[in-house]
């Protein structure tokens, strides 16, 4: 972890209730970054010894790199450091504003560009998630994260809410935040009995990943195909690739649709390069080339979660993957939850949220605005992947004006939202929940 810069004072507050953040992966510690600088009282309960080290790239959204990009100088300038745009490649600017490019794999056209999807002004974006952690944690004041707290079970009453810990210890806070991914022990305190409605579901794809060196990369599929984001189109899979670590190293993602019954306890399951390169024999040569250099065989199932009814109940809210688990097919699961901490942080800094039961309808307000737009975002991404995948009604011609029109918009909803519109939407119903509040009393 870098030790580069020391941590922020906390500003003063006049805010009269603590909150703890249950998970510390990239959404939690979003939050607790834009909490703690805003003068809140917040800690964060994470389950492992260390923050994570695997070391896998990840998509950052436009909102998501909007709101990164503004969260304060430290922060910002640390993000910045370690964020990878197509620009990064010398010669490469006029890609600046591209989001991926869909490329056709097969067939008389295999290698043509079908499309180029354009985000501007950031386009693609993305990060190696061992340095955005890094990046988000060396901003913390050391007493504010705790390790080895993994959550056996919560309750809350009209004092506070008890955390109960795995390794015997305990915590209270006024406000409990879970942001302890798809397999969220903060949810099943929430849902109670009505968990095994909302539990994980195999989505029926199935991916191998891989990251390597921009040489290797240039080597499989030259230029400009491995400095450029890609989708690589085929019927029942799909190839995604596209460059990290300041374009020095290119994630890769091989994706492949399979309905077949998983065990919804497993991640990962071993298999062979033969059964690989069976997966994506009808893929044409990119595709193959890119197979030689997929190391670890396993393949990893990918799960989303069916629609909550609520976000939050009383004290206890979700965010990020607990409340909206997605497949990665449109590089929004990460944003999502990005822009779930953001908007819930400008809520409890709000002026009019001064103590619990003010914090509390903040969290109504939270579920009011992001539950609709994420559950959206899960939706989408599953309908992605079928136009990915060749399975979707547009997708009768790949060469379609109707498809290619369709697919350049499809993204308008979720790129070009604004972090501040979506804030003061939620404020206003905020005010107008405490107004109700004040009257009942």
């Amino acid at each position: 972890m870098s030790t580069a810069a020391a941590p922020a004072s906390p500003q003063p507050t006049q805010k009269h209730f603590s909150v703890a953040i249950v998970g510390g992966g990239i959404s939690g510690l979003t939050l607790a970054n834009a909490l703690i600088r805003k003068g809140i009282q917040a800690h964060v309960y994470e389950a492992a010894e260390a923050f994570s080290d695997v070391g896998l790239g990840l998509a950052i959204s436009p909102a998501a790199h909007r709101i990164l990009t503004s969260m304060g100088r430290e922060v910002s300038e640390a993000y910045e450091s370690i964020v990878t745009t197509h620009s990064d490649s010398p010669g490469y600017e006029q890609f600046r504003e591209t989001w991926f490019e869909i490329v056709q794999t097969a067939g008389d056209g295999a290698g043509q560009v079908l499309l180029g999807l354009q985000a501007p002004p950031s386009g693609q974006t993305s990060v190696k998630r061992t340095d955005i952690l890094d990046a988000l944690s060396q901003f913390l004041p050391a007493e504010t994260t705790h390790f080895g707290k993994r959550l056996q079970y919560l309750t809350q009453d009209r004092q506070n809410v008890l955390l109960r810990f795995e390794d015997g210890t305990s915590a209270e806070a006024d406000i409990v935040i879970g942001c302890d991914g798809i397999h969220s022990k903060v949810k099943e305190a929430l849902l109670g009995d009505d968990i095994n409605q909302f539990l994980p579901q195999y989505s029926g794809m199935y991916a191998y990943r891989a990251v390597v060196d921009m040489e290797t990369m240039v080597q499989a599929v030259g230029e400009p195909r491995a400095r450029v984001s890609s989708f690589y189109v085929g019927k029942d899979a799909y190839a995604v690739t596209y460059p990290i670590m300041r374009a020095n190293k290119v994630n890769i993602g091989l994706f492949k649709v399979d309905y077949s019954l998983w065990d919804s306890k497993l991640w990962a399951a071993p298999t062979t390069r033969g059964v690989m390169q069976q997966d994506f024999a009808h893929m044409g040569p990119s595709v193959s080339a890119l197979m030689q250099h997929v190391t670890d065989t396993s393949r990893w199932a990918l799960f989303d979660a069916p629609n909550l009814t609520r976000f939050c109940d009383g004290r206890v809210a979700l965010l990020g993957d607990a409340a909206h688990a997605s497949t990665p097919h449109q590089g929004s699961g990460l944003g999502q939850g990005i822009e779930d901490a953001h908007l819930l942080a400008e809520l409890l800094s709000d002026a009019f949220v001064n103590t619990t039961a003010d914090a509390m309808l903040a969290l109504e307000a939270y579920d009011a605005v992001r539950r609709p737009r994420s559950q959206r975002a899960v939706a989408t991404s599953r309908e992605h992947a079928e136009i990915l995948c060749g399975n979707h009604p547009m997708c009768v011609d790949p060469n379609s004006d109707n498809l290619l029109g369709y697919w350049q918009e499809r993204f308008r909803w979720l790129w070009d939202v604004d972090p501040n519109e979506e804030v003061a939407k939620a404020r206003n119903i905020l005010h107008k929940l405490k107004s109700t509040h004040l009257s009942r009393m």
